[in-house]
């Protein structure tokens, strides 16, 4: 087979791939669990030639959401006017809130680029952030807002999974951890300066944590040595713990909390919007320990609009997979969403951002 027939039946798989995957979606195929086998075995071959014929525009300049739209839209001030495209802002830095456009927040310019070949690659934040990932989750999230019940196909809950692994590991809290690591690491001559280079030995000791490092030293942050940048090292290792933490998360319980229908309060998200409840240490972490999800029992919430927030856990909970009337459980799930943040929690309503920093101010200032 020469270049041209090599070339030509690239493409055609390419295009294969993406209506092979519009068309699962869009009639909801594999509900059964050797059909969501099968599924996944066709995609996964056909994904193979998919990432053999991208071609890399090589944009820069462009400003990436790390919270993506999907998520943010849901919580805009309206659905039309000149509101449709604002959200409410509370800043921690600066203790104030402020409306602000949707498309300037919760992301960097060329946050999402990487390298290939020594260029600028665009692929992570188009081919798989943009076509594959978002695009199939916000179908799955629009489909659990709009359903009083929970019934999604194994292929929807694991494209769910896999987008809250992407969540937890794409915002700059996990990568300011990952320096953490880093410094810690190489402070304890655990980590040597040529392991950077070697994507073996750092997805041993950094997204394995081989080199057993503890959520307690991470939290005291006292290394000795600072290691600063390390950009293509930090996005390598947030996509493959990002896989890692969507199988483990998929192999929990799905549930879904519900705001109480009579209660005034609601969701809001963060810069940081995955919050971690750990049995354990009984108490909500500000960062997570990727190394011990799926080792110990945390429950895991992400809010998916004002109204709703998924979480999973690692046993089902006995009274069915949606809490509709437990005011005390959002109100933990909304602090975790101040207490987590880096720097903005966003909301579509200024009064209940107003009213939850009064509600958790005393616990905000003890944790800081």
């Amino acid at each position: 087979m020469d270049n041209r027939n090599i070339n030509f039946f690239l493409r055609l798989s390419y295009r294969a791939a993406a209506k092979f995957r519009n068309f699962v979606f869009r009639k909801r195929l594999g509900r059964r669990r050797w059909s969501a086998r099968l599924i996944f075995s066709i995609m996964s071959f056909l994904g193979f030639f998919e990432s053999r014929v991208y071609l890399n525009t090589g944009e820069i300049g462009i400003f990436d959401h790390y919270v993506p739209r999907l998520l943010l839209n849901r919580w805009r001030i309206a659905e039309n006017g000149t509101d449709k495209g604002k959200i409410f802002r509370w800043s921690k830095s600066k203790n104030s809130i402020e409306k602000v456009a949707i498309n300037n927040i919760a992301g960097d310019t060329d946050w999402d680029i990487s390298k290939s070949k020594g260029l600028p690659s665009d692929f992570v934040r188009k081919k798989l952030f943009s076509e594959l990932l978002e695009s199939k989750a916000s179908d799955v999230i629009k489909i659990i807002n709009t359903s009083s019940s929970l019934d999604l196909t194994f292929l929807e809950e694991s494209t769910l999974a896999i987008f809250i692994g992407h969540q937890i590991t794409r915002v700059p809290l996990f990568h300011d951890y990952l320096l953490r690591f880093f410094s810690i690491g190489y402070s304890k001559k655990l980590i040597d300066h040529s392991d950077f280079g070697n994507k073996g030995v750092l997805v041993r000791k950094v997204a394995h944590n081989e080199i057993g490092i503890t959520y307690e030293q991470l939290q005291d942050n006292n290394a000795n040595i600072r290691v600063a940048g390390g950009k293509p090292q930090r996005l390598l290792l947030s996509l493959i713990i990002a896989s890692d933490i969507g199988e483990k998360i998929y192999r929990g319980n799905l549930h879904i909390l519900e705001v109480p229908a009579n209660s005034t309060d609601e969701f809001v998200v963060s810069d940081n919007p995955v919050v971690f409840l750990d049995f354990e240490r009984q108490t909500i972490l500000r960062f997570v320990p990727w190394w011990e999800i799926g080792e110990k029992d945390f429950w895991i919430f992400m809010p998916i609009s004002p109204k709703k927030a998924i979480f999973y856990a690692k046993s089902k909970k006995k009274d069915g997979p949606i809490e509709r009337d437990n005011e005390s459980l959002v109100q933990l799930v909304n602090f975790g969403q101040y207490l987590s943040c880096s720097d903005a929690v966003f909301s579509r309503q200024k009064d209940v951002l107003e009213r939850h920093i009064k509600l958790y101010a005393n616990e905000l200032k003890r944790q800081s």
